[in-house]
């Protein structure tokens, strides 16, 4: 017989007995199961044993478990990279957004803003409204009317910009729209 005393010290709840594991034995009791989520993991874990920090313990060693990261389900679909028009003269391609609301100043609590895409030279103009009528008509007289109608306008789906008067305006402009999603310039 072995005459080694071991003090074992555990944690009873509901019939269920649980060994507190001492910090340098703690890792031997990890399960490497290629197939189980880390909540699964944790919860083996969990059931059969106690520590402080099991939780972070388990995180861990997940993370440093190469079997673990192979399976891990992560997105495999990718992006196709965003085809970009470059322009090849200043005012040619204009971005035009509208940012707001802002705290007031003066009444006006919106700004349309534009960004010449070859120059980078970025404008901004206060609005009170941010109607279609008062968007297409400062675009006309602010933007148009310094330095001439471009030839292709960027904007995002906004109201404003999906309207009949937008699409006459840039259809009297001679100018072709590009619309994208909003958040995502592309």
């Amino acid at each position: 017989m072995n005459d080694h005393a071991i003090e074992l010290y555990c944690y009873v709840v509901s019939d269920r007995i649980r060994p507190f594991v001492p910090e340098g034995d703690r890792k031997k009791h990890f399960p490497v199961c290629i197939l189980l989520h880390i909540l699964v993991l944790r919860l083996l874990v969990e059931e059969r044993y106690v520590w402080s920090r099991i939780k972070a313990d388990v995180g861990t060693w997940a993370q440093q478990c190469l079997a673990c990261q192979r399976s891990k389900v992560t997105r495999h679909t990718q992006s196709k990279l965003a085809v970009f028009i470059s322009s090849n003269a200043r005012f040619y391609h204009v971005h035009i957004d509208i940012v707001g609301p802002l705290p007031p100043s003066g009444g006006f609590c919106y700004c349309l803003t534009y960004v010449d895409h070859f120059s980078k030279w970025p404008e901004a103009y206060p609005l009170v409204y941010i109607s279609a009528s008062s968007v297409a008509s400062t675009f006309y007289t602010e933007r148009v009317s310094r330095f001439g109608p471009p030839l292709r306008i960027t904007t995002d789906k906004g109201t404003q910009f999906e309207t009949l008067l937008f699409g006459a305006l840039t259809k009297f402009l001679g100018a072709t729209r590009h619309r994208t999603n909003p958040y995502h310039p592309t």
